[in-house]
């Protein structure tokens, strides 16, 4: 489209332009008659960080899942069995949070499953911050604040939902 633009048209609009009483105008014309609203601003900058969006949340989800389960397992394990959670739980619980985690950043991976996995990464964030305020509420005052920062990420998946639509 733009070799054609560059190109430039040759032929003579003039008997259409008779027929159907339409003048028509330059590109400098079009765009510069109409001045880009707030909504166009908006548009341009969030689409330019829509994909990192994206990744992060994905990177996210699958990473924190990775850890718990595999580099870190003892010291998620550990969380709970500190907090006097029933021992046959423990191993169970610990990963299928894990494989959870893992799994909302596979769906948001998939742009067919997105909206469904940043709805589940919501809905898990909210029952982790519940759960933690319950049965761990010291981990709300821990000095890298792992908790306080689920607000936030709710927030981007939010913001991720609403701009999930290209159309």
């Amino acid at each position: 489209a733009i070799a054609e633009l560059r190109r430039g048209v040759t032929g003579d609009p003039a008997g259409w332009m008779q027929a159907t009483g339409i003048v028509p105008k330059t590109i400098a014309q079009a765009v510069g008659g109409r001045p880009a609203t707030i909504q166009d601003k908006w548009f341009a900058r969030l689409f330019l960080i829509k994909a990192l969006i994206f990744v992060s949340l994905v990177l996210f989800w699958v990473g924190s899942g990775f850890i718990a389960l595999v580099i870190s397992y003892d010291a998620a394990a550990g969380i709970l069995r500190a907090h006097h959670f029933p021992p046959a739980l423990v191993g169970p619980v610990t990963v299928l949070t894990s494989l959870m985690d893992m799994s909302i950043g596979v769906l948001i991976a998939i742009r067919r499953t997105a909206a469904f996995g940043l709805i589940a990464g919501i809905i898990a964030s909210l029952g982790y911050m519940a759960g933690s305020a319950i049965l761990t509420p010291d981990l709300w005052i821990e000095p890298l604040g792992a908790l306080v920062k689920t607000g936030p990420a709710i927030v981007l998946m939010l913001v991720a939902l609403l701009m999930l639509d290209n159309r």
